[in-house]
């Protein structure tokens, strides 16, 4: 199985790179031949992660993909440091006004080219992922970068490039999951008590983990 991982910044992927001895082979990739996987850092937001992911011409080799990151949750019922599969994800600061008011841009008709991917404005993992990751409890995200300005009732956190990794996987049909740790609660958590390392500790040893039973 060739694997492609993908996050935004380098602090996030850190324990992964080291433990995996990956090397870097450009602006945005690490690799790892010894376990056929690949790191892609995309950088930070909607638009980096599409341009990123669609830079990389081979994209269509790799087997499986895994985005990982940590997230604010909008409910104290999600613990900090707690790790959950996103199911489902949508662009929540994406749009136009309206007559009624803001309305994402994909439910308009402007973007209606895009129904065979989202639906009703929401992206969906329909794909075939592997077991080891199905025991995760799974949430609802939304894509969006300034998550304090407003509450998402119909998402349970915020994943800031979720959306994008997953359109882009979906346009090449891939097998792939998202995966989100817990690093604050929205609205509660100031940011100098952000917590960081623990999701990242508890993913990294997650994704490492699988890596290593599914080597070659």
């Amino acid at each position: 199985m060739r694997l492609l991982l993908v996050c935004a910044t380098n602090i996030e992927a850190k324990q992964i790179i080291t433990e995996l001895e990956m090397r870097k082979v450009s602006d945005f990739l690490y690799a790892s031949e010894e376990f056929n996987t690949y790191l892609l850092i995309t950088g930070i937001g909607s638009v980096a992660t599409v341009f990123a992911m669609l830079s990389q011409r081979s994209i269509s080799m790799y087997d499986f993909l895994i985005n990982f990151g940590i997230s604010g949750s909008f409910s104290k019922n999600y613990k900090i440091g707690n790790l959950y599969n996103v199911t489902s994800d949508y662009f929540g600061d994406i749009g136009i006004n309206a007559e009624n008011g803001f309305k994402q841009v994909f439910k308009t008709e402007f973007n209606a080219a895009y129904s065979n991917l989202i639906n009703n404005g929401r992206l969906y993992n329909t794909s075939d992922f592997p077991p080891f990751f199905r025991d995760l409890d799974k949430l609802r995200g939304v894509t969006v970068s300034e998550p304090e300005r407003q509450y998402f009732q119909d998402a349970d956190i915020e994943t800031m490039e979720g959306s994008a990794f997953m359109l882009v996987a979906k346009y090449y049909k891939k097998m792939f999951v998202q995966i989100s740790g817990i690093s604050n609660i929205i609205g509660i958590t100031k940011r100098k008590d952000w917590d960081i390392n623990t999701p990242i500790h508890n993913y990294s040893n997650l994704i490492i983990d699988f890596i290593k039973k599914n080597k070659a």
